[in-house]
């Protein structure tokens, strides 16, 4: 076996045929074929502990996936004596004219030449290397060819687990609108029929968008892939063959890496639930806020119906219960059983900060909107545009807002924000761990400019 047919073999041997690349970290199935232990967790669908084989389609079961060592070794070993391997190829041809070795290398002409053509008055200006140093700059340039062409892959890959994450966003806010007309008495269920009629006509054309566009990402990787394994099969070859590809190989690529992945954000419409703010109000309680929780930059009004920042702290007393760091306050409520809902206008405030959180939050230093003792919305303004954000469902932009419905269902462990404007679904947050009692929980995030987010958070009064 000859160098080139031993690098071809080593080739197939040790590259992951998912990835395309050289095996890291491989495991082995079952079924006798190995992959990249990252490649194949890439394949399953969601939370599936259960795989079809790429190569042989037979179940895989992901628990009993065993490290490949000796596999991981050898790709080891490979990538080191490749280099070697390849210096053996270099081949030297001989001049017809002068019957000498051609050991040097035209760039401009791209061929090779031998010591007396190279001082031939047509290459007296040209730039001629020596024939190994040309192939070394030439491997060079396609391994960053090679290196770009992989960097443009993980930013594809990048993008399409971001759609796959956004598709199923998508899909949890479609169900929770369609499980609130279900909880809804039986007259509406006219109204029910029609938006969930309209919801599903939406549903399958945005479904559609996902699919066409991680489609095109997946195409898009395919071919840097297969870019990738041409780039590959170039730097295996003999130096001169790989001198004289190396402007097609960068004319074929050049386009590749010029394109941009392209993530789906679909939009879709709001769906005003009929008579949902009259159901609602049937929970409503009257939350006051707790002046002993609040933080001194927070002023409450009289009727402790509203809060606003203040740059100039107040002076009082730094008791166990106020908030000596997150500029936030608690409603004077707790709850431990049943439902409740109240409102909050939220007008031009550019941020602000509602939900609920357990009692026993730490009230004491920083605290963070990622842990379980708190569940909230955030909101940050920018011109027309409202992003909200909460743990869950990262950030979602609408319009913006005046006011802020939050419904507790505290048997049914959920939590619901509505637009109380449009009568629709912010977030709906499920299968919650409460633990203990709850309370209502308001903050006004700190701004360097005050005047970015004056006005106040109000509480809007319960009518009988």
């Amino acid at each position: 076996m000859d160098v080139k047919d031993l690098l071809q073999s080593l080739k197939a041997d040790l590259i992951c045929p998912i990835c395309l690349g050289n095996f890291t970290d491989p495991v082995i199935a079952k079924c006798g074929h190995s992959f990249c232990s990252q490649c194949l967790l890439q394949c399953r669908d969601g939370a599936d502990s259960t795989i079809n084989c790429p190569e042989c389609r037979q179940v895989i079961q992901i628990s009993k996936l065993v490290p490949n060592r000796n596999l991981q070794n050898l790709a080891l070993k490979g990538k080191m004596i490749r280099p070697y391997l390849l210096q053996s190829m270099l081949g030297l041809t001989t001049c017809d004219q002068h019957l000498e070795k051609e050991k040097l290398f035209c760039e401009e002409d791209q061929r090779p030449l031998c010591e007396s053509c190279s001082l031939a008055t047509e290459h007296k200006d040209h730039q001629v290397l020596p024939l190994d140093k040309a192939a070394d700059e030439c491997r060079e340039k396609l391994q960053e060819t090679w290196n770009l062409l992989q960097s443009k892959v993980e930013e594809f890959k990048f993008s399409l687990d971001l759609a796959r994450k956004k598709e199923v966003q998508y899909k949890e806010l479609i169900e929770a609108v369609k499980f609130e007309y279900e909880q809804m008495c039986p007259f509406l269920l006219d109204k029910e029929y029609l938006y969930k009629k309209k919801l599903d006509q939406e549903f399958r054309s945005n479904l559609a968008e996902f699919e066409e566009k991680k489609a095109r990402l997946s195409q898009q990787i395919q071919s840097l892939q297969k870019s990738m394994l041409k780039v590959e099969e170039n730097l295996d070859k003999a130096p001169l063959e790989m001198l004289q590809d190396m402007k097609d190989t960068w004319a074929r690529n050049e386009e590749l890496l010029l394109q941009e992945p392209v993530v789906p954000f679909p939009t879709w419409s709001i769906c005003p639930i009929t008579v949902l703010r009259d159901m609602l109000k049937t929970f409503q309680r009257d939350i006051t806020l707790d002046p002993e929780t609040a933080n001194p930059h927070l002023i409450l009004s009289e009727d402790l119906k509203s809060v606003m920042y203040t740059s100039v702290p107040q002076d009082l007393p730094d008791n166990e219960e106020r908030f000596d760091t997150v500029f936030a306050v608690l409603g004077a409520q707790t709850f431990t059983s049943g439902r409740h809902y109240w409102e909050v206008v939220v007008g031009h405030m550019t941020q602000w900060i509602l939900g609920i959180c357990e009692d026993s939050i730490n009230r004491k230093g920083e605290h963070s909107l990622l842990s379980r003792d708190i569940l909230t919305i955030v909101a940050v303004k920018n011109e027309n545009n409202l992003f909200l954000w909460n743990s869950k469902c990262g950030f979602y932009e609408v319009k913006p807002i005046h006011s802020v419905g939050v419904f507790l269902d505290y048997e049914k462990r959920r939590i619901v924000f509505y637009n109380d404007t449009e009568g629709s679904i912010i977030f709906t947050l499920q299968n919650l761990a409460f633990q203990g009692a709850l309370r209502p929980y308001f903050s006004i995030p700190y701004s360097p400019d005050e005047e970015n987010n004056s006005g106040s958070l109000i509480i809007c009064h319960h009518s009988n």
